[in-house]
């Protein structure tokens, strides 16, 4: 937990709390990571200390900032607008955006909102308010009624309940929440069904009523002091608050679930995405709380905030205060800002910290002309506020400076919805604004790395080295950029030189395990393998443990493509993280279904989507409870079949630790990993326990080297006899290729010409990640070029241009002359992906790391595949959907068999069709085949028990 005091994690001291109490609180580290991933900040109000605090995130922690305003109770947040309810008024903050970046410190607000007016209402004991479609609806607690406002009156009453037959001010009911329901009052809740002066107080405990308003009849009683009504998700949740529950109730029926207990009495209640924001509060001893269940549990109920994953219904994170603060009233989200300035109307005399918003001079006479009608709003200018704003004398290279922060500010905000290109002509503006500020230079290579304009990146990298030659980030982008490109000697030498400056654990283990993508020979990759293992040993010899608590472990993710045993390699790397210590994970019990979480990056539009969709869809939901976790922000076909197919589905953002806080709450009794070492975060998670058992497969097959890995998923087609030796994980062998493959639709043929082919050639396909060309393959290329002088060999270009030059100068050495009639097509989308299978005659499948998902495509389009399988999985996948389908005829055994089948097949044009005839008459044995969910399910039984 993180703890702080008085204001001192507020960036400004708005209100010196200090003068008046001393407020001292903690939290999770999961609470700033969840706003941070929301983009969103919080307001909590409470009125035993007179506060309206802003709750936002900043680099993984909490800073509050307090605000007076006597007894503040309810809270309506709007984008524009926030009224706040008090003892005797409401008071109304204009938002004033354009203004946030310019208050100080400069750049650390976006979004600002300043007192302008309030209307008194007198003491009508305001409790929840809410922005309707045109107005602001209050629920007037004294009255028993819902009101709005009105310039001429202290309050409009709207609805009251039935049972209510007078408007006097006896608190007979206490009314207290509201929900809206498109924009109206749809429900609220009361403390009692009673028509005398606070009548509602003989039978507290169990006199909580929810009322319908538009029927205006009760749909539930038996609640204990319910609060805060809310309409989200088609749902009605309300906080049965002196049973210290989150809970929902069906309006038709009055049906209650309990969706979760906290440890306090709850009151103040929002919602945004998967989680509930929910206000705690300690009990006060009083005739009024005195008595309540929750008082009776062991723990005294806290106070603060919590927060409720809607999915698991669990309590995932907490802000809690220890002193200062012993009541919370309400809690709204403020989404799409995380870090809003605010100013209370009664701030402390200080000028030095006032902002005074103006109209310019020339435009004062029309400001003036239209004062008549601005007086006639229901709101009355009563105060002006007092907070700190960036002097009106700057110079004008500090209004550029600034209005250079301010245009960085809003790129971040661009970028991280999504918004690239904009944030990268934002971020080229405060550039020429502000030529020396590095961040602004760096975070412009970074925009347009993204943006595939990586020279440019590059150039940007280097301009903030040359500004500022200590500035450590632009050294780790530039030399994870260029290693990534394949300028491997310069981008090791770049990380040298950021390690000098600021030494990094994460950056020497990434200099020293540093592999490249395209070998330039065979002799290359031996070298490559030897430097690796001598710098894990080093490593390991100097003790290095790499803290992969708060961020994530690097991937040896090339070291697959190399073709060697990589067991030991992986344990000894797994070895040398630092991961954080989680709670064991007890064997499963007393449970009717077991609980199966899978979890991935990539179930989305992407091969690992297309091998594991059938599995999730198919499991038998009688005997699974399935879960899908899905890493990152996905929104395609694919992955709302995912959704569709889980019962519990778990879209989660790229923070390491949100994740292991989701997946501990989550606890699953088997957690399968689809591809462990493809990603960063998921390779991370593998080095923990979050389930009792836990699994990986063949999305990228290659074992993991982690101790908490129980199992590796795989075939008996798959693996050697000895493959067991291959794996640190126990090696589960299905009777087939484990994957439930839906069979790709039919595609119609089209002309050589639609990529520029002649139609006289012989088309060989080889459309695979370049760095699964293996130098060792190239002999195979060259045999078939020579022997068939008509063919072309269809390759993609690789992620990086610097790739295809690099594969293309190395078949300039060992082609023999012939490489020209290899060709770089650029990456293609499905369809006319797989419309390139039907100008081929023949697909090659390198060796040593093979197809997988391109060769249940070309199978089922009839294209014969040509593999030689070799010792380990990667390098098998083809050849066991061969061995499934009964026909091995394109299955060989040495580099000379593979070039005369694919030379026959290229070349034979009579031969070629009976082999496309025979492939589509026997393929339908690896698609939608039943023996997979079969061995799945006793599998998974197995490990269940």
């Amino acid at each position: 937990m993180t703890t702080g005091q008085d204001n001192s994690e507020s960036p400004i001291p708005v209100d010196d709390l200090s003068k008046y109490r001393e407020v001292r609180f903690e939290y999770n580290p999961t609470f700033p990571s969840i706003l941070e991933h929301l983009k969103a900040s919080l307001f909590v109000s409470t009125y035993q200390a007179g506060k309206l605090a802003v709750v936002s995130s900043r680099q993984g922690k909490l800073e509050l900032a307090f605000h007076n305003f006597e007894q503040a109770m309810g809270v309506a947040v709007h984008h524009e607008r926030i009224a706040v309810g008090t003892r005797t008024e409401i008071a109304f903050l204009q938002s004033n955006h354009d203004l946030a970046p310019r208050l100080d410190p400069p750049n650390t607000y976006d979004g600002c909102y300043l007192s302008r007016s309030s209307l008194v209402t007198g003491s009508i004991h305001v409790h929840e308010m809410a922005w309707g479609d045109r107005e602001l609806w209050v629920v007037n607690t004294l009255f028993s009624c819902l009101c709005t406002l009105h310039n001429d009156y202290s309050f409009v009453p709207r609805w009251q309940p039935r049972f209510i037959s007078q408007l006097v001010a006896e608190d007979r009911c206490h009314l207290n929440g509201m929900a809206l329901v498109h924009g109206r009052p749809g429900y609220v809740t009361a403390l009692g069904e009673t028509d005398q002066p606070a009548g509602w107080r003989t039978d507290k405990a169990t006199g909580g009523i929810i009322i319908d308003v538009a029927a205006n009849e009760v749909v539930a009683r038996g609640l204990c002091m319910p609060h805060s009504p809310r309409w989200y998700l088609g749902q009605l949740w309300v906080l049965d608050s002196g049973q210290g529950r989150l809970i929902t109730i069906d309006p038709r029926n009055g049906q209650q679930t309990v969706v979760c207990e906290v440890p306090g009495y709850t009151r103040g209640l929002d919602f945004m995405g998967q989680f509930a924001f929910v206000g705690l509060s300690r009990i006060r001893e009083s005739n009024i709380f005195g008595g309540l269940p929750i008082a009776k549990r062991g723990d005294p109920p806290r106070c603060g905030v919590g927060i409720i994953d809607l999915n698991t219904g669990r309590n995932i994170a907490a802000l809690q205060f220890h002193s200062g603060v012993e009541e919370i009233f309400a809690v709204s989200v403020l989404p799409g800002m995380t870090h809003p300035f605010l100013s209370g109307p009664r701030q402390h005399e200080d000028e030095s910290k006032t902002v005074w918003v103006v109209p310019p001079l020339e435009t004062s006479e029309r400001v003036a002309a239209s004062a008549a009608d601005w007086l006639q709003s229901p709101k009355m200018v009563r105060s002006e506020p007092a907070v700190s704003a960036s002097s009106a004398f700057a110079s004008s290279n500090r209004e550029a400076v600034i209005q250079a922060g301010q245009l960085s500010r809003q790129s971040r905000m661009l970028h991280e919805q999504g918004r690239v290109q904009e944030a990268a002509i934002l971020l080229r503006q405060a550039v020429e604004l502000d030529p020396n500020n590095v961040d602004h230079l760096n975070n412009l290579g970074n925009a347009l790395q993204e943006l595939e304009r990586r020279q440019e990146a590059i150039a940007f990298y280097r301009e903030a080295i040359r500004r500022n030659p200590s500035f450590v980030f632009a050294y780790r982008n530039l030399g994870y950029l260029l290693k990534e490109e394949g300028f491997h000697e310069e981008g090791l030498r770049i990380l040298v030189q950021a390690q000098s400056i600021e030494p990094n654990d994460i950056i020497e283990f990434v200099i020293g395990t540093t592999l490249p993508p395209v070998y330039a020979s065979q002799e290359d990759v031996q070298l490559w393998r030897k430097q690796l293992d001598e710098n894990v040993d080093r490593m390991h010899a100097k003790g290095l443990q790499i803290d992969i608590r708060h961020a994530s472990a690097p991937t040896n993710f090339y070291a697959a493509y190399q073709g060697q045993n990589d067991r030991d390699l992986q344990q000894r790397i797994a070895e040398l993280f630092l991961t954080p210590e989680l709670p064991e994970r007890p064997p499963r019990s007393g449970k009717e279904r077991i609980h199966l979480a899978f979890i991935s990056r990539h179930f989305r539009n992407h091969t690992i989507g297309r091998l594991n969709i059938g599995l999730i869809e198919k499991l038998p939901r009688d005997r699974f409870e399935v879960s899908v976790v899905s890493i990152g922000s996905h929104d395609d076909w694919f992955s709302q079949r995912f959704q569709k197919a889980a019962e519990r589905f778990l879209p989660l953002p790229t923070n390491l630790n949100l994740i292991r806080e989701q997946l501990l709450h989550l606890d699953p009794d088997v957690l399968y990993f689809s591809d462990v070492g493809m990603d960063t975060l998921t390779y991370s998670l593998s080095l923990s326990r979050f389930a009792p058992v836990q699994c990986a497969t063949w999305g990228h097959p290659i074992t993991t080297g982690s101790r908490h890995m129980d199992y590796f998923v795989s075939s008996e087609t798959l693996e050697v006899a000895d493959a067991d030796s291959h794996y640190t994980e126990r090696l589960q062998r299905m009777r087939h290729v484990n994957a439930y493959y839906y069979r790709p639709d039919s595609v119609e043929t089209v002309p050589a010409s639609t990529f520029g082919f002649d139609a006289d050639k012989n088309i060989y396909l080889c459309f695979q990640n370049l760095f699964k060309i293996h130098p060792q393959f190239d002999a195979i290329l060259r045999g078939i070029l020579e022997r068939d002088r008509d063919a072309i060999i269809v390759m993609m270009e690789g992620k990086y241009a610097n790739w295809t030059n690099l594969l293309k100068k190395r078949f300039e050495r060992q082609l023999g002359g012939h490489h020209e009639r290899v060709i770089f097509l650029p990456t293609q989308n499905h369809p006319r992906f797989l419309a390139l299978h039907t100008i081929a005659k023949v697909s090659l499948d390198p060796i040593h790391f093979g197809g997988g998902n391109t060769t249940y495509e070309a199978l089922a389009l009839g294209l014969p595949v040509v593999t030689w399988p070799s010792e380990f999985l990667r390098g098998r996948i083809s050849a066991a959907l061969y061995q499934q389908m009964g026909w091995m005829d394109c299955v060989v055994d040495s580099e000379e068999s593979y070039i005369e089948k694919a030379v026959a097949l290229g070349t034979n044009s009579e031969y070629q069709r009976a082999t496309s005839k025979a492939i589509l008459e026997h393929c339908g044995a690896i698609f939608e085949d039943p023996v997979v969910i079969e061995d799945y399910v006793q599998f998974f039984e197995r490990l269940g028990q």
